[in-house]
């Protein structure tokens, strides 16, 4: 059950600088045991400015403008979901931005809790990068052909919606992830994914190489198809007219479903939806079963998909309009945490 941790009106009192109360887009920044406050649109692009590598910065709600991570730092968001029962909104970054973090830094960077539509570019060799419980639009390498490594990277609990590519050797983790347009630009490069849904409209060997798929739900639209020979799929269901998808696996632990609504509650097996949820029907629930005996796809696995970010949020950020008589501000915070 979630709690909620309230700073009412800590009196947080802060010199006014003015009549006029501060916007509500807010960023913190965690350094060296201090905590620097930045307001408005341009917050995050002023608390990565003052960043260091091992940084934490944390967003409340609302629309940022993205920067360019050239810092491990941990970047925290309220979270990529609307929930308007509880009042609870995404962390929105807008804009393109590239990530080019120096790979002799030790440091980790760290995305949780974000929503974003537009490209992420990783340049020169980014090290165990790890995306939590994020919204993305697409991920790829740099500009120019050639430009950038992604190496043990992690996905877990996130979408990307967009496409997510891996070239000159990259690998990348996905666990309890909705991964649409997945790609491996030849042989040296390879996904691992777990209790994922995989969507492409073809996933055969010209696309997805020396990856392996297990307990993974993989939507190939393409009428014809299959997975090439230097892939690996256990306990997998794919939803696809194509009979013969799992032709090159030796193993018979994998299913094919021709009709989504066989397998699907909602979905249709055509479209992404950020509303979608991918749960199973109660017949493929007790039907398809992973390596671990629980249902295959996301809500399975020892991790189960939930979009919650797993640590503490700014949830509520109100400044008062006007200052006291001594010239100070009253802060409300709610912050909120499982």
């Amino acid at each position: 059950m979630k709690k909620g941790i309230i700073l009412s009106a800590l009196s947080l009192c802060l010199v006014a600088l003015s009549g006029k109360a501060q916007n509500s887009l807010l960023a913190t920044l965690h350094h060296d045991g201090e905590i620097s406050t930045f307001y408005g649109a341009t917050a995050l692009q002023d608390a990565h400015a003052a960043a260091a590598n091992g940084d934490v910065i944390t967003l409340s709600a609302g629309n940022f403008l993205a920067t360019d991570l050239t810092k491990a730092v941990t970047l925290r968001g309220a979270g990529m979901d609307t929930d308007s029962a509880t009042q609870r909104f995404p962390t929105v970054l807008m804009g393109d931005f590239d990530i080019h973090i120096p790979d002799t830094v030790s440091q980790r960077l760290v995305l949780e809790g974000l929503w974003h539509n537009d490209r992420i570019r990783y340049q020169g060799t980014l090290r165990s990068p790890q995306f939590l419980k994020c919204r993305l639009g697409e991920v790829a390498n740099g500009v120019n052909a050639g430009v950038g490594k992604l190496l043990n990277a992690d996905f877990i609990h996130c979408r990307v919606v967009d496409g997510l590519t891996l070239v000159n050797g990259s690998g990348a983790t996905c666990i309890a992830s909705v991964i649409v347009e997945p790609y491996t630009n030849g042989s040296d490069n390879s996904f691992v994914m777990e209790n994922c849904v995989i969507m492409r409209t073809d996933l055969g060997s010209n696309y997805i190489r020396t990856s392996g798929f297990q307990n993974c739900i993989l939507v190939h639209t393409n009428a014809s198809g299959y997975l090439g020979g230097d892939v690996t799929a256990y306990n997998c269901v794919a939803l696809t007219a194509s009979t013969n998808f799992f032709q090159n696996i030796p193993n018979a632990t994998n299913t094919i479903v021709s009709e989504a609504a066989s397998l699907f509650k909602t979905f249709g097996g055509q479209t992404y939806s950020d509303s979608e949820t991918f749960e199973l029907t109660d017949e493929a629930k007790a039907k398809y079963f992973g390596t671990d005996g629980k249902e295959v796809g996301l809500y399975g696995g020892s991790l189960p998909y939930d979009a919650t970010p797993s640590n503490p949020q700014i949830t509520k950020f109100d400044v008062a309009s006007r200052s006291d008589a001594d010239g100070m501000l009253s802060v409300d915070i709610e912050v909120g945490v499982e």
